[in-house]
């Protein structure tokens, strides 16, 4: 487990926002899931956003009838493990808690793409014509346009503490967000996916 930056951008960004399941994976073991106490822990330096997406997470599955509870409110000072000794203390923490599971989400990657398409300059109305360029007029009839997109990859992983350590985790899903603009929804949605592997 690290803690790594879920990023505030996902906030800030403007424009269309699919949001669409990439991947999912599902052990036999996921079902051992059934009477576990889950722990929420959404990785972000803003805590703001931990505590959003973890309390969104929680309150869906408590609906479901799990048990679950957001790692601000039971551990509100969770650090980062750096070494294979502090996180076998977590871990060990944790189950002194009562937990037996963990879902862990995070941005797990940031996509930059740029769109190049040529624009006629037709296009442009005629009476700036003469102002198509600056500077000198330029003989071509196409002008490049650059656009650029924004994806975000999130990652949930879930984990069944019970089990042998190599077998601990059950299930995995990466989303998939293009150029956001609209955070609840983006949370909505994470939220819904994850949930839905519970059903």
């Amino acid at each position: 487990m690290r803690l790594a930056p879920f990023l505030l951008v996902l906030l800030c960004f403007s424009g269309c926002s699919p949001i669409k399941l990439m991947d999912s994976w599902k052990s036999q073991n996921f079902e051992s899931l059934v009477n576990s106490r889950i722990l929420v822990i959404s990785e972000s330096e803003e805590e703001a956003v931990r505590k959003s997406y973890e309390t969104a997470i929680a309150t869906k599955l408590r609906v479901q009838n799990f048990d679950a509870i957001e790692s601000h409110k039971k551990f509100p000072s969770l650090k980062e493990a750096n070494t294979p000794e502090e996180m076998s203390q977590t871990v060990q923490m944790f189950r002194d808690a009562g937990i037996s599971a963990i879902i862990l989400t995070s941005l797990k990657q940031t996509i930059e793409t740029q769109n190049r398409n040529m624009a006629s300059q037709t296009d442009i109305p005629s009476s700036y014509a003469d102002k198509a360029s600056f500077g000198p007029n330029v003989a071509s009839s196409d002008v490049p346009v650059v656009s650029t997109s924004t994806t975000y990859v999130l990652e949930a992983l879930t984990y069944n503490l019970t089990l042998a350590k190599d077998k601990q985790l059950v299930n995995v899903c990466l989303v998939d967000v293009t150029d956001p603009d609209a955070p609840e929804k983006i949370q909505k949605t994470f939220t819904k996916i994850i949930a839905d592997q519970f059903k």
